[in-house]
C-alpha cells in the first residue's frame, strides 16, 4: 500500500472511530444502543472493510464481530452486555490506531466467547 493511501485511511477509520465514541457518549446502556445499532454499525462496517487492506487485520476482525453483532440486534436479537463489548472495541481500535501495540486476542476471544451463538 502506498504510504498515501494509509495516511487516508488512518484518517478516515480515526474518524469513524471518533463518530462512534460520540454516539456511545450518547448511550448509557444496552437498550440505547437497540436504538443507535443503525448508526453504530456503518462505522463498524467501514472500519472493517477499511482496516485489513492497510494491514490492520486485527481490527478489521473486532470491527467485523462488532458489525454482525450489531445487525443481529437490527433483526431484533437482545444482545446482553453489547454496550461493554462496544466501547471496550472501540477503545481498543482506537489507541490500536494511536500506535497502541495491545494483544488483540483478548478482546477477540471475549466477544467470541460471549456471543458464541450469534457468531457460529
Amino acid at each position: 500500500m502506498s504510504d498515501e493511501f494509509i495516511k487516508v485511511a488512518t484518517k478516515e477509520i480515526k474518524d469513524e472511530i471518533a463518530s462512534i465514541q460520540k454516539i456511545l457518549e450518547s448511550c448509557k446502556n444496552d437498550s440505547d444502543i437497540s436504538k443507535k445499532c443503525e448508526l453504530i454499525e456503518k462505522h463498524f462496517h467501514k472500519i472493517k472493510g477499511l482496516a485489513p487492506m492497510m494491514g490492520k487485520k486485527d481490527i478489521g476482525e473486532i470491527s467485523a464481530l462488532n458489525d454482525i453483532l450489531l445487525n443481529d440486534i437490527m433483526e431484533g436479537k437482545n444482545l446482553g452486555g453489547i454496550y461493554s463489548i462496544l466501547r471496550e472495541s472501540t477503545v481498543f481500535i482506537d489507541s490500536s490506531m494511536q500506535g497502541s501495540k495491545n494483544n488483540p486476542r483478548e478482546i477477540i476471544q471475549k466477544i467470541k466467547t460471549k456471543y458464541s451463538k450469534y457468531l457460529d
